[in-house]
C-alpha cells in the first residue's frame, strides 16, 4: 500500500513558488481560487506564498497587507482572512483585526509589495503580533489545515480543544514550544507545569490545589512549583502555542485529564514506578470479582488499602471512601487527587511501601517516616 505523503513531506520536494501554491491548495481542499499578484485568492481568504522558509512571517504579511491596502483604497471587498505560507511555516489572521489600522493610511509603503520599506515592516510587525496564529508545518500541519478549513466554514478562527484524545499530542507540543523554554526546569516536572498551564484561562485556575501554579508577573507567564519560580527564556513559543489551542479544557474533561497524568510520564519512569492508567473496564471487572468473592456488602464491611493508588482510578467507584486508605509513591499524585476532589473522605498519603517502616520480624517503627506523614 502506497504511503500518503504529508504536507511537510511534499513541501520538501517543491522546486518553485508555484509548486508551493499547488501543494497548499490541495492540502486545504480549495475549490474556487485564482492566482495573480495575490498568490492565492479565494472569496474567504488571501495567501502570500514563498518557496523558501527564509522570509519571516512578518515580512510576508507586510507584502500581503500592501495588496490589502490597495484594495481598500479602491473600495474593493476584502476577505475575512489573510494567510502566509512557505515551505516551513504558515500563519493566519482575521482581516477585521488589521483593516481599521490600515484605513488610517499612516503607513509609508514601498514602490511595490515586495519592495516594502523597513519602516513599514516594523510598524506592521508591531501591530499584528498579537493577532496572527502561527504554525510550524513540521509539527503543526494538521492544526494549520484544520484551523484554515474551520475558519472558511465558520467565519472565525477557532482554537483547538484539548481533549482526552489529543492530550499526549498536545503535551508533546507544549514541551517543544513552552517546556523547553522554561529556565532550569527538570524534565520530570513537565507534567505538573503542563497541567498548571492548561487548567488556567489566562487569569484564573480551574483547580485551587494543583501542585504547580501559573502566575503572571509583569504580564509575563511564570510557573511556580515547590517554592521555585520558573521563567520563560522566550515568550514566542508560549504565544504561538496558545494561539492554536483553547484553554481551559471543557469542564467535562478536566478531572479526567488530570487523572491521565501517568500517561504523560516518560515510559522508563512509568515502568520503574509502575505508573500506568487503569482503564475503566478493568476497574469494573475488578469490582465484579470482589463482589463475587467477598460478597455484595464488602465495601461496607472491609477496610481497603491500595498501596499504589496513583490518582485513584480504582477507588472512584467505591461507595464508602471512609473505609479506604490510599498511598502512592509520588506526592504529586496526592496533590492531583486533592485538586480534582477525588475520594475526599479517604485517607490519602504519600508512602513508598517497597521501602517501608516494617522490620524483617514484622514490627512497625512508629517513630519513623510513617508517623511523620500523619496518616
Amino acid at each position: 500500500m502506497k504511503k500518503i505523503m504529508s504536507l511537510y513531506e511534499k513541501l520538501k520536494k517543491v522546486k518553485s513558488e508555484e509548486d508551493v501554491k499547488d501543494v497548499y491548495i490541495k492540502a486545504l481542499g480549495l475549490k474556487s481560487y485564482t492566482k495573480g499578484l495575490i498568490d492565492i485568492q479565494t472569496d474567504e481568504i488571501w495567501f502570500e506564498a514563498k518557496d523558501t522558509g527564509k522570509h519571516s512571517t512578518y515580512s510576508m504579511f507586510t507584502q500581503l497587507l500592501h495588496y490589502v491596502q490597495q484594495s481598500l483604497n479602491r473600495g474593493e471587498k476584502i476577505p475575512a482572512f489573510l494567510a502566509v505560507i512557505d515551505t516551513e511555516k504558515a500563519a493566519i489572521m482575521k482581516s477585521s483585526d488589521v483593516i481599521p489600522f490600515l484605513e488610517k493610511k499612516t503607513i509609508k509603503w514601498g514602490k511595490s509589495a515586495s519592495k516594502y520599506t523597513q519602516e513599514a515592516l516594523e510598524i506592521i510587525s508591531a501591530y499584528i503580533g498579537t493577532y496572527i496564529v502561527s504554525f510550524r508545518i513540521s509539527t503543526h500541519e494538521d492544526e494549520f489545515i484544520s484551523t484554515v478549513k474551520a475558519a472558511i466554514k465558520s467565519g472565525d478562527i477557532i482554537r483547538i480543544q484539548i481533549t482526552p484524545d489529543n492530550l499526549k499530542q498536545v503535551f508533546d507540543k507544549w514541551i517543544a514550544m513552552i517546556g523547553k523554554e522554561l529556565i532550569d526546569v527538570k524534565q520530570e516536572d513537565y507534567t505538573l507545569l503542563f497541567f498548571a498551564d492548561i487548567m488556567n484561562d489566562g487569569v484564573v485556575s480551574t483547580h485551587k490545589d494543583l501542585p504547580a501554579k501559573l502566575a503572571f508577573i509583569n504580564n509575563t507567564p511564570n510557573f511556580v512549583l515547590n517554592g521555585n519560580v520558573y521563567e520563560l527564556g522566550n515568550r514566542e513559543g508560549y504565544r504561538r502555542f496558545w494561539a492554536i489551542y483553547h484553554r481551559p479544557p471543557k469542564e467535562e474533561y478536566r478531572n479526567y485529564l488530570l487523572e491521565r497524568r501517568d500517561s504523560l510520564i516518560p515510559i522508563d519512569e512509568r515502568s520503574f514506578k509502575g505508573a500506568f492508567y487503569t482503564p475503566l473496564h478493568v476497574v469494573d471487572k475488578a469490582y465484579d470479582q470482589l463482589n463475587e468473592i467477598l460478597g455484595k456488602n464488602w465495601q461496607k464491611d472491609y477496610v481497603v488499602w491500595d498501596m499504589c493508588c496513583g490518582v485513584g482510578n480504582l477507588e472512584v467507584k467505591h461507595s464508602n471512601h471512609r473505609n479506604i486508605f490510599m498511598s502512592t509513591l509520588d506526592q504529586a499524585d496526592i496533590d492531583v487527587m486533592k485538586a480534582s476532589k477525588t475520594c475526599v473522605a479517604a485517607n490519602r498519603f504519600q508512602y513508598d511501601y517497597l521501602n517501608d517502616d516494617i522490620s524483617d520480624d514484622g514490627k512497625i517503627d512508629y517513630r519513623g517516616r510513617l508517623r511523620k506523614r500523619k496518616i
